[in-house]
């Protein structure tokens, strides 16, 4: 019974250190606000995009398209990042027309996500279906890692975690029960000259 409570502390001890190594991969950012918003229909063209989001995203990976029906991209210059804010120009003369803002960022835990923001110029309905990709884009697949793969580099990073607490749990316990092996021999040791 003496061993119950460090058996508690060392489960507690693995448990915390699992959750401690799974859990940030789960806490992704998100999108706050958007200008262009969602659907909204601007009277005159706007000059750029800007994405906030609910933390800092990483300065790596960040990818902002304005592309309309036929797949043309209007920004005309590189992905600027102020800690949780990111902004694109945009090319002038855009016409009235539906297009879509498509971003993808890196969020502070190294997550990639990414989704489209449909709107429009003038009396234009907002571009809701798939436009067709610019030629000079990148893919999908070769920019970001699959949603599997990460699932699995985390459920290997937490068997990691576990299997290391676990190890250092069964070496405190070996120790412990050594000392008390050592303590239990020497009141033996005691008793008997007592004894005799």
């Amino acid at each position: 019974m003496r061993h119950t409570p460090l058996l508690s502390g060392g489960l507690v001890l693995t448990a915390l250190l699992v959750l401690g190594i799974s859990s940030p991969a789960s806490a992704h950012d998100s999108l706050v606000s958007s200008s262009p918003a969602v659907g909204e229909q601007l009277a005159t063209a706007p000059t750029q995009v800007e994405l906030v989001f609910s933390d800092d995203v990483l300065p790596v990976g960040a990818a902002v398209l304005v592309v309309d029906a036929a797949g043309t991209d209007w920004v005309s210059g590189d992905v600027a990042i102020d800690r949780n804010t990111v902004t694109v120009p945009l090319s002038d003369g855009m016409p009235e027309a539906g297009y879509q803002v498509r971003w993808r960022v890196v969020s502070g835990d190294g997550h990639p996500i990414s989704a489209i923001i449909p709107f429009a110029i003038g009396d234009a309905e907002p571009l809701t279906v798939t436009a067709p990709e610019p030629t000079d884009s990148t893919s999908s697949a070769d920019a970001a890692p699959s949603e599997a793969s990460q699932v699995w580099t985390t459920v290997a990073i937490g068997a990691a975690g576990a299997l290391s607490a676990v190890g250092i749990y069964a070496a405190v316990l070996t120790i412990h029960r050594r000392r008390a092996a050592r303590a239990g021999g020497t009141t033996r040791h005691t008793d008997s000259q007592e004894h005799s």
